[in-house]
């Protein structure tokens, strides 16, 4: 890999007292989405400060290209390198083409003349950022979300080769974060940008940066790739709390959970105490199976057939399978491993599957656990979903007259429901 940007024993302070940045080293490899990340006041935007030549070190060096970034002269490094600040805040009401015109400046000769690379730059930069129908406006006129891509665009208008981003989603709602991250992801694969960004969230830096940097009282307490990097023991260690660490099965990588504060009142969900049982088929249970996992309960399933979807998204999560041969009908082994995992549950919850003879003999068991807490959902009639001439929907009302089941005819109604269960589950009230 080629180094663009490298750190050699850097070490930074305010007032020759308090060491903000403590001898860090670091290389910034070409074309990386990079993420600094830390608690408040490990020295994150500091770091970044001094990169973008803002601070001038109390000793060691940056190099950039391998040109000492002291000796670079301002107009070529501005050529190299764009900044999105923290604070965007400017003072003047000026129309967006105008803002983002304003990062033509390092090659505009001594009158500032515009030419037509310029306006052809700045075209290509309201393009990327989805600001052209902004560009007759006031920039003081957008939101909070619309104002950053505007500000990221004045940036691209340098056409750097590397972005420096100083927490670019602080003060913006999830639509607009995921909006900001999925640009830098595009500008970095498609544009091969380099970007280095300082982040506080920790979810966000994994799902979209290849590498992250976990930045602890100045020094770098750990670096590498998301999975090397958020680990439960790092980030206890380094932000004093405890967390839980899982894997987002949509993109394989982490994800940090936090855990409450209060030992005595914490939700059963949250330690994965709670078990839940689910019975589904055909895809009728992805959805319960992702709002499961996302609540880190403790989940099995079964009877399935491999190769059902609910079975693959099932696998995916690691969760406890009973599985059977595609196409193949429940025996009595089958039965009994069901059986187990459904006396170990705290809960069975039943999908709005359709029943066949294949598949019936899961809710026939169901009859023989009369004082288990089981769950039905049904927002269609389970006539409509019967298919063994009526057997499926006598015994779905049988199980109705069980001392333990309940129905629900809304997902999210049940939902809330198994989350009540949880937390006094877990002695929260």
């Amino acid at each position: 890999m080629i180094k663009m940007l490298e750190i050699d024993k850097l070490k930074f302070s305010y007032d020759d007292k308090n060491t903000i940045i403590d001898e860090i080293n670091l290389a910034i490899n070409q074309q990386e989405f990079t993420a600094i990340i830390g608690p408040n006041g490990s020295g994150k935007s500091t770091l970044l400060k001094n990169i973008s030549n803002l601070f001038t070190p109390d000793s060691g060096a940056i190099y950039l290209d391998s040109k000492n970034l002291n000796r670079i002269p301002p107009r070529e490094l501005a050529q190299k390198m764009s900044v999105v600040p923290q604070d965007t805040n400017i003072s003047f009401n000026f129309t967006v083409y105008d803002i983002v015109m304003m990062g033509r400046h390092p090659y505009q000769g001594r009158w500032g003349r515009v030419q037509d690379r310029d306006r052809e730059k700045v075209e290509e930069a309201l393009a990327l950022t989805d600001t052209r129908q902004f560009r007759d406006r006031d920039l003081n006129s957008l939101s909070g979300g619309e104002r950053q891509r505007v500000i990221i665009a004045r940036a691209l208008a340098q056409d750097p080769e590397i972005l420096l981003l100083d927490e670019p989603t602080s003060s913006l709602d999830i639509n607009y974060q995921r909006e900001i991250f999925d640009l830098l992801s595009y500008l970095n694969q498609e544009k091969n940008l380099t970007i280095l960004v300082v982040s506080h969230d920790l979810n966000l830096s994994s799902q979209y940066c290849s590498r992250l940097i976990l930045i602890d009282r100045g020094r770098i307490f750990a670096g590498g790739s998301p999975e090397e990097v958020l680990t439960e023991e790092n980030i206890g260690q380094v932000y004093q709390t405890e967390v839980k660490v899982r894997q987002n099965y949509l993109t394989g990588r982490p994800y940090v959970v936090l855990m409450p504060g209060r030992a005595e009142c914490v939700p059963a969900r949250l330690q994965q105490d709670f078990k839940i049982h689910l019975i589904s088929g055909g895809g009728t249970g992805q959805e319960l199976l992702q709002q499961f996992y996302e609540r880190n309960y403790h989940i099995s399933c079964g009877v399935l057939n491999q190769g059902d979807s609910d079975w693959e998204l099932a696998r995916r999560l690691g969760c406890e399978i009973v599985d059977i041969a595609p196409f193949s009908y429940i025996e009595e082994s089958d039965l009994q491993r069901n059986r187990e995992k459904i006396e170990q549950a705290d809960l069975v919850v039943v999908s709005e599957l359709p029943f066949g003879h294949g598949n019936l003999k899961n809710l026939e068991q169901l009859s023989g656990f009369s004082d288990k807490q089981i769950f039905l959902l049904q927002e269609r009639n389970i006539a409509e979903r019967d298919y063994t001439g009526g057997q499926a929907e006598k015994l779905w009302q049988q199980q109705l007259d069980l001392h333990g089941t309940r129905v629900f005819t809304g997902q999210q109604q049940m939902m809330e429901q198994i989350d009540e269960m949880a937390d006094r589950a877990g002695d929260c009230s």
